[in-house]
């Protein structure tokens, strides 16, 4: 399994454990290697650009109060950066807090925490647990940066995640900075 591969699987594992200027100036910026598209995942609820075409993959892992949870994640790698969406239906709002938490604290596990900064997404579900960070690959561990975003909105929890070895920060811009929830 790749880093990469294995980042978003340990990422979303965590979920198992939950216990029971614009875009257009900022595209005008981005490198052409990236063909940015916007889309509506169905059963995400949202939209975001992607710089790339998204392969789809779900399946079925326990979640609050031991409850079966579909967690679906699209992703794609442009540029040597992968850039992945990933939501599931926790069934209870008041699991989504402990679940972001928690996903934080898995990427903390693996790699050295960096800067962190709040979320301009509206219309997600305020909790001081819903944030922005970036992160570093450890001493031995090869050069990989992660860029993840944690949000919810009720009962839907979600997690923006761009990683590579050197993070674009202009493009994570563009893809975090194109969340839409509907009003």
């Amino acid at each position: 399994m790749s880093f990469t591969r294995g980042l978003v699987v340990a990422v979303i594992g965590v979920i198992g454990v939950i216990g029971a200027g614009g875009i257009g100036g900022a595209l005008s910026g981005c490198s052409p290697a990236l063909n940015w598209r916007k889309l509506s995942p169905e059963g995400a609820q949202l939209t975001l650009m992607f710089p790339c075409k998204p392969e789809r993959e779900s399946r079925s892992q326990p979640g609050p109060a031991g409850q079966a949870v579909t967690v679906t994640t699209l992703s794609c790698k442009a540029r040597g950066e992968q850039y992945s969406l990933t939501w599931t239906d926790l069934g209870d709002a008041g699991a989504a807090s402990p679940a972001m938490r928690r996903m934080h604290e898995g990427i903390a596990r693996q790699m050295a925490p960096q800067a962190s900064a709040p979320l301009g997404v509206r219309g997600i579900t305020p909790d001081p647990q819903a944030f922005q960070q970036a992160f570093e690959a450890g001493s031995g561990q090869g050069r990989q940066q992660v860029r993840q975003a944690v949000f919810s909105r009720g009962a839907l929890l979600y997690q923006v995640l761009m990683q590579g070895e050197r993070v674009d920060a202009e493009a994570w811009d563009v893809f975090l900075g194109s969340v839409e929830l509907p009003a």
